[in-house]
């Protein structure tokens, strides 16, 4: 398996050396305004995303630093708005993947008890060969 040609590869380094740039700008933004510094703040400010700040050594080991001296009037405790709406789609999903969950809970005990009469009609005609093959 072959690399990527050079002009992709320019193009990949220059699009990660520019999100960093705007990850380290937001950072600086944040810091600056007083406003929270935790990573989804950051990543939301930079237009990139949280994995991103992640697997960037530097620029994580930056969020965590800020983050830990406090990161403005909030700290890393999320905005109102931001918790309710993130605890009002947690609670969505939840509500649908317990209807699913019920759904299937049905659906495997149908199969269940079609499955249970299967091996008794199975017994049953064992039972009958058998009686006809010893005579």
């Amino acid at each position: 398996m072959t690399g990527l040609p050079e002009h992709l590869r320019m193009a990949t380094r220059s699009r990660s050396e520019g999100a960093e740039e705007r990850a380290r700008a937001a950072l600086s933004c944040l810091v600056k305004n007083g406003k929270q510094t935790n990573f989804t703040a950051v990543a939301r400010a930079a237009g990139v995303s949280t994995d991103f700040l992640y697997r960037h050594p530097a620029l994580r080991a930056l969020v965590e630093r800020h983050r830990a001296k406090g990161g403005g009037p909030g700290g890393s405790v999320l905005e109102p708005t931001t918790a309710s709406s993130t605890s009002s789609a947690v609670r969505a999903l939840a509500a649908r993947l317990a209807q699913d969950k019920r759904v299937h809970q049905e659906e495997v005990a149908k199969l269940r008890k079609a499955l249970e009469v299967a091996h008794g009609e199975n017994l049953l005609l064992r039972r009958r060969l058998a009686r006809y093959e010893t005579d």
